[in-house]
């Protein structure tokens, strides 16, 4: 790690300072993952601010997943993230989007079952108390890596199929297309910032109250009928989500879909 020392003649907040140091230091290699920072009382000493100050650098970076922060243990450089890209001239499932990164994806079912619907089930997918789901709740790797539980309903009068197939290590949406040529033709997408509660954290092995990302989705048939209610709960210290944007032309104009 490079030296370095603040200005305080400078109008720059000293956290903001450090922040953007440490940043460098980052993005630059010279701290690598897995690398532990000095302990803070020593690295405040040595940068002659208060922990109080290079503690509000050291959140800010943490928020930002550059760094992770061991209780008992110290601070550390955090793995490199990668990208979930979603784009929005495509309708793709984990499977897909994780595939076109170059990483296999795996699918261990944790649940598999019929149940009745009501509340959000009953609104989303627009059936009646009488109707049943199917639910399917799985957990996806990438490599050998916990990426995100993904739970999963459908109308079981549409895709009874499901509720009795072996759904490890395979696509949803590969089977609704083979078996009843229906997948998502356009879909609702919403993310929220959130934390592990202490069984996420145990499936996705990080730790309990750790940043997560929780996407929700309603899919729908070409006709408008919903067809899929999904909740995923993706970790967020090694995957940054990005949306990317298609200009496509209509009507002789281009237009942002």
């Amino acid at each position: 790690m490079t030296a370095f020392s603040i200005d305080k003649a400078s109008p720059i907040p000293l956290y903001y300072q450090i922040e953007e140091w440490l940043r460098g230091q980052i993005t630059s290699g010279q701290l690598k993952p897995g690398d532990m920072l000095a302990p803070e009382i020593a690295l405040s000493e040595e940068l002659g601010v208060s922990r109080l100050t290079l503690r509000q650098a050291l959140n800010n970076l943490t928020n930002d997943g550059l760094l992770i922060r061991k209780r008992a243990k110290g601070t550390f450089i955090a793995p490199q993230r990668s990208m979930i890209t979603f784009q929005r001239d495509q309708l793709l499932g984990v499977t897909d989007v994780v595939g076109e990164m170059g990483f296999t994806v795996h699918s261990q079912v944790l649940e598999q079952t019929l149940i009745p619907v009501a509340g959000t089930l009953m609104r989303e997918l627009r059936l009646s108390s009488s109707e049943q789901v199917i639910l399917i709740r799985r957990l996806r790797r990438a490599g050998n890596e916990p990426i995100v539980i993904e739970t999963t309903c459908h109308p079981y009068q549409l895709f009874p199929e499901l509720l009795n197939m072996d759904l490890n290590d395979r696509s949803i949406y590969e089977i609704l297309e083979d078996l009843y040529k229906a997948r998502p033709h356009e879909a609702l997408d919403s993310f929220v910032a959130s934390v592990a509660s202490k069984e996420e954290a145990r499936l996705l092995e990080i730790e309990e109250g750790a940043p997560v990302m929780r996407f929700q989705r309603t899919g729908y048939t070409r006709d408008g009928a919903p067809m899929e209610f999904t909740r995923s709960v993706y970790r967020a210290d090694r995957y940054q989500f990005v949306v990317r944007y298609h200009r496509s032309e209509a009507g002789g104009e281009e237009q942002l879909e």
